[in-house]
């Protein structure tokens, strides 16, 4: 089987975890979690960091420490994972569902429409007509591990006072994030075994707020802001291994060479693929580091391919399927969402993890020539 994803681990992965186990200090005990977090901020330009067990912890914590809470509601994406809506959720506020363009991103413009006519300010608040609930934050997704419109979307939260959490879970390119960063900006990444950078499972909030950090270190700590028993709040045992932290070290170390050989992947891909008619790349050459991904003219089409791959024992399965169309999510507020609809079960996402082999790629590209 020709998996979309799987991690990618050399001899270097193996010694570091061999160590760690050496040492006894496997669980949320132990020193590699604190280097982990600085060689992050270093790589990442980060001030501070909080390593946690999942990318969905570092969102519920994140959300938790900037203000969400019963009532609120939350501006995000449908066409997202569910762990977005879920951290929300489990801050008793309420999503508020918005469609994407043709970028994969939240639309600003669209967006400051739709406030300017179903918001009002009060007392610096900004609170729906609807049900006079605060619109606390908004979630833009890095969707493929592209990369995010930053600049205007900390505009858009400083504007309409709205706090900004940004959903980074698969964009681990470190030069997307060279740049000075608002103290008003918050991000959460996870390190899925399906993520170029991966601990196995994990995630981290970063931030260059000293004060929001130490909300987040402490909420991951059971509530613990020291390491004895005494409580400053009601916390969540959130934090990362040690041995996770180890293995996450390691693949720091080898993420320049990881994102070489995606990049090639990526490349071969796009020049293979451009002149096709019938199916379009969606690819942006500088800044997309996860996966690549086509976009082809109907479900119809979606499912002979499928079909093709399977029988070549080649995965393929539709990606995120719109949050506001699944049970758990369907009473939740929700805007026009034309182009979510539209796209969500036409998107292809190609094996492009760093183990891809030469022939298993060239079989991938003679098999989409074949059928375009």
């Amino acid at each position: 089987m020709i998996n979309t994803y799987i991690p990618y681990f050399k001899k270097s992965d193996k010694n570091i975890l061999k160590k760690c186990l050496e040492t006894n200090f496997v669980s949320t005990a132990g020193p590699l979690v604190k280097k982990f977090q600085d060689d992050f901020n270093k790589k990442y330009n980060f001030k501070y960091s909080v390593a946690v067990n999942s990318g969905t912890s570092a969102l519920h914590l994140g959300l938790k420490a900037v203000g969400v809470s019963k009532g609120d509601t939350v501006i995000l994406p449908s066409y997202t994972f569910a762990a977005t809506a879920n951290a929300i959720i489990y801050n008793n506020a309420s999503p508020w569902f918005f469609d994407c363009d043709r970028n994969f991103d939240l639309p600003i413009d669209k967006i400051e429409e739709i406030l300017k006519s179903k918001t009002y300010f009060k007392k610096k608040n900004l609170v729906l007509k609807k049900n006079n609930s605060v619109v606390r934050a908004i979630i833009p997704v890095s969707t493929f591990g592209k990369k995010l419109e930053f600049d205007k979307l900390i505009k858009l939260s400083k504007k309409y006072n709205i706090k900004l959490l940004f959903d980074t879970a698969a964009c681990h390119d470190n030069k997307i994030f060279n740049f000075e960063k608002d103290k008003k900006m918050h991000f959460c990444f996870s390190f899925n075994g399906n993520k170029t950078l991966t601990s196995g499972a994990g995630g981290i909030f970063a931030s260059n707020s000293k004060k929001l950090i130490d909300k987040v270190k402490t909420l991951a700590n059971v509530g613990k802001r020291m390491n004895k028993y005494d409580y400053e709040t009601i916390g969540f045992n959130y934090k990362m291994t040690n041995i996770q932290a180890a293995l996450g070290l390691s693949q720091i170390n080898n993420l320049k060479k990881i994102l070489l050989i995606k990049k090639k992947i990526f490349h071969n891909y796009y020049e293979n693929f451009k002149v096709l008619k019938n199916i379009k790349c969606f690819f942006d050459r500088k800044n997309q580091n996860w996966v690549f991904v086509l976009i082809v003219n109907s479900n119809k089409r979606f499912r002979e391919i499928q079909d093709l791959f399977r029988r070549e024992k080649i995965q393929l399965d539709l990606f995120w399927k719109p949050l506001h169309l699944q049970n758990p999510y369907k009473k939740f507020m929700r805007e026009k969402l034309k182009f979510t609809e539209f796209i969500w079960n036409k998107v292809i996402v190609l094996p492009s993890h760093p183990g891809l082999k030469n022939n298993d790629q060239k079989k991938i590209i003679n098999l989409i020539k074949k059928i375009s």
